[in-house]
């Protein structure tokens, strides 16, 4: 039996994710001049972050993406707000969110990004604000990561293109 695509964490944050991607590959990206990739290794935090967007003269902007372990969320945006300027959680769209996470967003000034599994509309419904004791070390590591991670991605991009002609 498979389950449906609310009760399964994994596929709601997978469906959620592709969803993401498709919407920053979209003009968002060219409009407000932003670098993005998805699934990135961190080992400084031993995180995967599920996305980086780097915004030359605003910073590095990590979203993190749950289906539902709320919990596990916390701990990951916790982790990488240690190197990033700003964070964001990105939830499906359900009124039962616990209060004590959404006081969390507000504590920390974390963002909230919700994904509405009816209309595939993707909305920003808190601002993030500039997370607080920045290790500068570990950001300037992985934009320098990030610079190259997206050199490959878009070679092996083109060098696909090219082979598909």
């Amino acid at each position: 039996m498979k389950l449906g695509r609310h009760t399964n964490g994994l596929t709601c944050e997978w469906d959620m994710q592709r969803q993401f991607i498709k919407w920053m590959q979209s003009d968002y990206l060219s409009n407000y001049d932003l670098e993005f990739i998805d699934e990135l290794h961190i080992p400084e935090v031993k995180r995967i972050a599920d996305f980086i967007v780097w915004k030359p003269g605003n910073g590095l902007i990590n979203i993190e993406a749950k289906g539902n372990v709320i919990n596990t969320l916390y701990h990951q945006l916790k982790d990488h707000a240690t190197y990033c300027d700003y964070s964001f959680a990105f939830i499906p769209d359900y009124t039962m969110t616990p209060r004590w996470f959404k006081q969390k967003l507000t504590e920390y000034g974390w963002g909230l990004i919700v994904f509405n599994f009816n209309t595939r509309g993707i909305t920003e419904v808190l601002e993030a604000h500039k997370n607080k004791d920045i290790d500068m070390f570990i950001n300037k590591s992985v934009r320098q990561r990030m610079k190259i991670e997206i050199i490959k991605r878009r070679a092996v991009k083109d060098t696909q293109q090219i082979l598909d002609l």
